[in-house]
Parts: C-alpha cells; sequence; structure tokens
C-alpha cells in the first residue's frame, strides 16, 4: 500500500471511555472492506478525549492550532484482506474550524466544529485533567506513574490501535495508518464521565451501556494515507 505522511502532531492525556452497543447500530457506518471486531461478543463504542498539540499538516505548522481539546466517538473493526485491526471514526469535535473544514473536505472524515474546553493541573503527586463539551465534561484525576498495556485484556484490545478507516462517498475506503510508540495507562485513575457523554452523537447511541474507563499518556504521532478499493469484481486490495 503506498502511503504518505500528511498529518503530525502530539496526541496526549487521552480519556478514553468505553460503551458497549447493540451491533446493528454500527453496521450502517462500516466501511467498505471492513467488518466489526467484537471484543468477547460484544459491539464497543468509544468516547476518545484528548489533546491535540504541535500541530503540521504535510510538514507545515498550522498557525493557533498548537494546543487543543478533541473529542471523537469511534468503534473497532478489522479489514476483510489482511485483518489489520482499527477504528471508524462517527464523529470528531473540535474548538478549530479549520481542521473541520480540511478533514471532512480533503479526507471526508467526520468532522466537526464545537466548543471543547480542557484544564490540566499538576498538584503535587496528582494529575488532573478536565475536558467539556455542550451539555457534558469528563474529569480524571490520577497518579502520574503510568504502566504498560495488559495483553489479552479490554484495555489492549481498546488502546492498541494503530489503524483508522473513513467510509468514501464512493467504493473506497480510505486507511490510515497511526504511527507512534506504544501507549501507557496512567496508575489509579479516577475517571469521571458525565451522564450525556454520549449527546452529541445521534440518539440511537444514548442507550450505550458505559464498561470501563482509561486515561492513557499519548505519544507524538504520524499520519499516512492509504486507501483501500473495491474492485469490479467485489474483491478489496490496497493502494
Amino acid at each position: 500500500m503506498k502511503t504518505k505522511t500528511f498529518m503530525t502532531g502530539n496526541w496526549e492525556d487521552l480519556i478514553i471511555s468505553t460503551f458497549e452497543v447493540d451491533s446493528k447500530i454500527l453496521e450502517k457506518y462500516l466501511p467498505n472492506g471492513t467488518e466489526l471486531d467484537l471484543y468477547q461478543g460484544k459491539a464497543l463504542i468509544s468516547m476518545v478525549a484528548f489533546t491535540f498539540s504541535k500541530v503540521k499538516f504535510f510538514g507545515v505548522k498550522v498557525p493557533f492550532h498548537q494546543l487543543f481539546g478533541e473529542i471523537n466517538y469511534r468503534f473497532y473493526v478489522k479489514s476483510i484482506i489482511e485483518g489489520t485491526r482499527g477504528v471508524v471514526f462517527i464523529k470528531e469535535y473540535a474548538p478549530k474550524p479549520i481542521i473541520a473544514v480540511i478533514a471532512n473536505g480533503v479526507y471526508n472524515e467526520p468532522f466537526f466544529y464545537k466548543n471543547i474546553g480542557r484544564e490540566k493541573e499538576t498538584i503535587g503527586e496528582k494529575l488532573s485533567m478536565q475536558y467539556s463539551f455542550p451539555n457534558g465534561k469528563v474529569t480524571v484525576v490520577s497518579q502520574k506513574e503510568t504502566r504498560g498495556l495488559k495483553e489479552n485484556t479490554l484495555e489492549h484490545f481498546i488502546v492498541d490501535r494503530y489503524t483508522a478507516f473513513v467510509k468514501s462517498r464512493n467504493t473506497k475506503t480510505y486507511q490510515y495508518q497511526i504511527n507512534h510508540k506504544p501507549w501507557r495507562l496512567y496508575k489509579s485513575s479516577n475517571i469521571k464521565i458525565d451522564k450525556n457523554s454520549l449527546s452529541l452523537l445521534p440518539s440511537e447511541f444514548k442507550n450505550g451501556k458505559l464498561i470501563a474507563s482509561y486515561f492513557v499518556d499519548g505519544s507524538e504521532i504520524s499520519v499516512e494515507k492509504g486507501i483501500l478499493q473495491q474492485e469490479k469484481n467485489n474483491n478489496f486490495v490496497l493502494t
């Protein structure tokens, strides 16, 4: 698959809250060439609140877009070609209109402008983080220490993802490779998530059942783009 790095930056201080939903709700969001990646038979979505900083597109720094909060909602899929496991974004929100314009117009991502607030504070050995959005917020107080992900667990299934699939307006599916070092979890995190945390999604998601939340350190990232394309014989190829 031919790829080209189009974006770099830092994704840090991620609060990832995961919900169980009816798998039928997600089927219409599946890009061509992918299928649901279930965890112990359960279909999951996550709300990811995080800090985006040092943003560059094609190596060019974006003025006034160097530190802000962002929220996205994603679910878990895998490629039917080689089994690559990744995510699909249902909705993404940032307080920077130009990010939404570029993501929607150029990369066909479901990106929208919303007022996303962020507050970070260090108190002794504790780290406090809050992200706010219309009708809700998510907060965490944690130790500064981190640990690695535990293999074959829910936390590993949720956090250890390096590919995003984006449904195009035709039969093409864009496949983004997200390069970064393995992320780690903060220890002893006390996470509180507002009951309206799914209010930025269509109403069909309102009954999602919260099953876990994690506070993740994050890192520098780079994003490359390829295409998972459907051929006339209905096979899928990476280009």
